[in-house]
C-alpha cells in the first residue's frame, strides 16, 4: 500500500478474500474518520456495518493500535539483529507477521491466529531468523567449470505463493528468489550502511515482481482499521497481523508448501 487511495479496493479485495477462502462474512468495520474509508455503496451492498471512532480518541481503536505497536517493536529488533538499512523495514515488518501468526495467544485460549483461521496448528520447522547468511545456488546459464557454484546472501523473507526463499545479493544487492539454499543462521553478515543504501532504498518497494501480493498488502490496511467476522476471537487478536505475511496464512505460507531444498547444486 503505497498510498491511502488504495484504501477502497483494498478493503474490498480484503472481504472477497475473506469470503472465498474461509467462507466468513465480515460484518463491522471499526476505523478512524479518515475519507478513505467512505465507502457507503460498498458497505450496503455486503450488509457491513461502518463504525467510528471519535476524533483524536485513539483508545477506541485500541487493538489494532496495540497491535500496530507490537509489529513496529519486534520489527526494529529484527532490523537491530540483523543490522539492514531501514530501507528493507517492509521486508522486516513481513518477517514479524509471519511470525506472529504462529504465536500462541492467551486471548486465543493458547492458539495461534494461523491455528484458528486454518483449522489447523501450524508448523515451527520452517521459522527462520531474519537477515542472516546463507549461500545460494548459482544458475548454470553462462556458467564454467572454474566458476562459483554458490554466491553469498542474505535471507530476507519467505516467498509467497512459491517454493523458495527471498535473498538479497551482498555483493550486487540484488534481491531474487531462490529455493537452492544453504543457511548459516547463528551468521549476520550485513555491513551495510543506512546511507549507502538511501538511494536503493527508494526503489526496492518498487521491486513489485518479489512481493506484489494482495494478502501482503493487507497489512498495512488492518493497521488502520479494525475487522470483525464471524470468528470473533480470531478477528479480535488479529486486527493488523493477519493477512499479510507474510508472508503469512493459507496458501502465503510455506507450511502449505515442502519445504525448500536447503542444499546447493
Amino acid at each position: 500500500m503505497r498510498s491511502k487511495g488504495e484504501t477502497r479496493s483494498l478493503l474490498l479485495n480484503f472481504v472477497v478474500y475473506v469470503k472465498t477462502q474461509y467462507g466468513k462474512h465480515i460484518k463491522i468495520i471499526r476505523s478512524d474518520n479518515g475519507v478513505e474509508f467512505e465507502y457507503f455503496n460498498f458497505y450496503n451492498s455486503y450488509g457491513i456495518e461502518h463504525q467510528k471512532s471519535c476524533v483524536g480518541t485513539l483508545e477506541q481503536n485500541s487493538v489494532v493500535e496495540r497491535k500496530h505497536q507490537h509489529i513496529l517493536n519486534v520489527a526494529r529488533s529484527l532490523l537491530f539483529q540483523s543490522k539492514l538499512p531501514k530501507c528493507y523495514w517492509y521486508y522486516a515488518v513481513n518477517h514479524v507477521i509471519h511470525l506472529i501468526n504462529r504465536l500462541p495467544s492467551a486471548i486465543l485460549k493458547n492458539k495461534s491466529p494461523y491455528e484458528l483461521l486454518n483449522e489447523k496448528p501450524a508448523t515451527y520447522l520452517d521459522l527462520k531468523a531474519f537477515g542472516f547468511l546463507c549461500f545460494a545456488s548459482t544458475s548454470d546459464v553462462n556458467r564454467n567449470k572454474l566458476d562459483p557454484r554458490a554466491k553469498k546472501c542474505i535471507f530476507i523473507c519467505f516467498k509467497s505463493r512459491m517454493k523458495g526463499y527471498i535473498l538479497l545479493d551482498i555483493k550486487t544487492r540484488e534481491m531474487f528468489v531462490s529455493r537452492n539454499v544453504v543457511l548459516c543462521e547463528n551468521v549476520f553478515p550485513c555491513n551495510f550502511s543506512n546511507s549507502d543504501e538511501q538511494a536503493q532504498g527508494t526503489d526496492l518497494l518498487e521491486t513489485n515482481s518479489l512481493h506484489n501480493d494482495t494478502k501482503n498488502n493487507y497489512t498495512s490496511l488492518n493497521n488502520s482499521i479494525g475487522i470483525d467476522s464471524d470468528n470473533e476471537s480470531a478477528a479480535i487478536e488479529n486486527n493488523g497481523a493477519n493477512f499479510n505475511s507474510e508472508n503469512d496464512i493459507g496458501e502465503d505460507d510455506s507450511e502449505n508448501h515442502d519445504e525448500p531444498n536447503n542444499q546447493t547444486k
